[in-house]
């Protein structure tokens, strides 16, 4: 019996460091590991699932747009880009179904105008970054956001200055946490004493 309950304890042991060792990237290109139907994107990679959502400032209808270099965001009919862009303040909203540690997020068609802002559960992390690729700094979290929201006027004349695409994010599965090891650990440590004062009874 106690053979079998540090084989137990061990085996849990080794599937938490498995999960804590393996980063998963999730490609956001056409023909890689996002589906999107209905304007919204879904994923499933190495046990990493959830879904992106586009939104944008306007009235407008925004659905996620997929290009052989990444995503971007399609808000309406007239909006040929096609890429995040700042005109009328468009975003990707990430949503995994489980929380995750945040790595990075690596962005395409960039120049030298373009940067966003980066939220993490609802809470602005970064504010006018150009880090590509973007690192959370091993965040734990439910869900990301990348925002573009720069852009000029001249007149009546307004243009986006950012136009940008994402390419891929890295994230890693959470592990289970070490409280509940050690709570696995007591539990079958009363199940073996109990078991040996039953003996001793009989």
């Amino acid at each position: 019996m106690v053979n079998r309950v540090f084989a137990l304890i061990s085996a849990l042991f080794l599937m938490t460091v498995g999960a804590n060792a393996a980063p998963v990237t999730v490609d956001l290109t056409r023909g890689g590991d996002l589906s999107v139907s209905g304007g919204v994107g879904t994923f499933d990679v190495d046990g990493i699932s959830g879904r992106v959502t586009a939104h944008n400032s306007w009235w407008t209808h925004a659905s996620v747009a997929q290009r052989t270099d990444g995503i971007g965001v399609r808000s309406g009919r007239w909006d040929d880009t096609a890429q995040l862009d700042g005109l009328v303040n468009e975003w990707l909203s990430v949503a995994f179904d489980s929380a995750v540690r945040l790595m990075s997020v690596t962005f395409s068609h960039v120049d030298g105008n373009d940067d966003w802002d980066i939220y993490v559960d609802y809470t602005r992390i970064a504010d006018e970054s150009n880090a590509n690729p973007f690192r959370f700094g091993d965040r734990i979290a439910h869900s990301f956001s990348v925002l573009a929201d720069g852009h000029s006027c001249y007149g009546w004349h307004c243009y986006s200055t950012d136009n940008f695409l994402i390419s891929s994010f890295t994230v890693a599965p959470v592990p289970l946490p070490a409280s509940a090891l050690l709570l696995i650990g007591g539990l079958a440590g009363f199940g073996v004493m109990r078991r040996r004062k039953q003996q001793q009874l009989a």
